[in-house]
């Protein structure tokens, strides 16, 4: 029977959860096409997640298609999540019961510190935090894993990691040794991880 140590979680997708696809609010409220908002923001969000950039010039595409300000924009697309509360409380009883809990997010400023500002309970139940702007390693780079490994005295497969990215699963799974769970409810993986401890 495998014993986890340590949880580690992506953010969007898995803790926070959006409900109302920016894209598609983009294509109703603007009458711009899903696939070409989709891919402009692509473009920056690949930038954007990288540490050290200056952020507010490469945001200019998007906010000049859109007519939006900078605070305008985020405001229209942060108001379409929510915390995704049930996993929250299963996080918060893992770490009661001994968990080490980690996130590790690919993202950028301006949603990271939203949420820091909007949403404190998160960060008070996780004991460290990854992401990728502030460390330079972004998934699926194996050191986006292994800075973790780094930090603690346990073995990858003590270490169970939710994310709702097939690639980043695979290599967390086969080149770090990490145990992965796509994240689906919070019902499927309660079960995943009470049926390994």
């Amino acid at each position: 029977m495998q014993v986890f140590k340590a949880i580690i979680c992506d953010v969007n997708g898995v803790l926070i959860k959006e409900i109302s696809p920016l894209s598609q609010r983009v294509e109703t409220d603007f009458a711009i096409p899903i696939e070409e908002f989709h891919s402009l923001l692509k473009s920056v969000l690949k930038k954007i997640r990288q540490p050290n950039v200056e952020s507010t010039p490469l945001w200019q595409p998007i906010l000049q298609k859109l007519s939006l300000s900078h605070d305008e924009f985020f405001n229209y697309w942060f108001k379409g999540e929510i915390v995704n509360q049930d996993l929250l409380q299963y996080i918060k009883e893992l770490k009661g019961r001994g968990f080490i809990t980690v996130i590790l997010s690919n993202n950028f400023p301006e949603r990271t510190n939203h949420y820091r500002l909007q949403y404190p309970q998160i960060f008070e139940i996780f004991d460290e935090e990854y992401f990728s702007w502030e460390t330079g390693n972004a998934k699926p780079d194996a050191r986006a894993f292994t800075q973790i490994l780094q930090k603690h005295n346990f073995r990858p497969e003590e270490y169970v990691l939710l994310d709702d990215s097939d690639e980043n699963l695979v290599v967390a799974t086969t080149q770090i040794g990490i145990i992965s769970h796509k994240y689906l409810n919070v019902a499927d993986t309660r079960l995943f991880i009470e049926s390994q401890i």
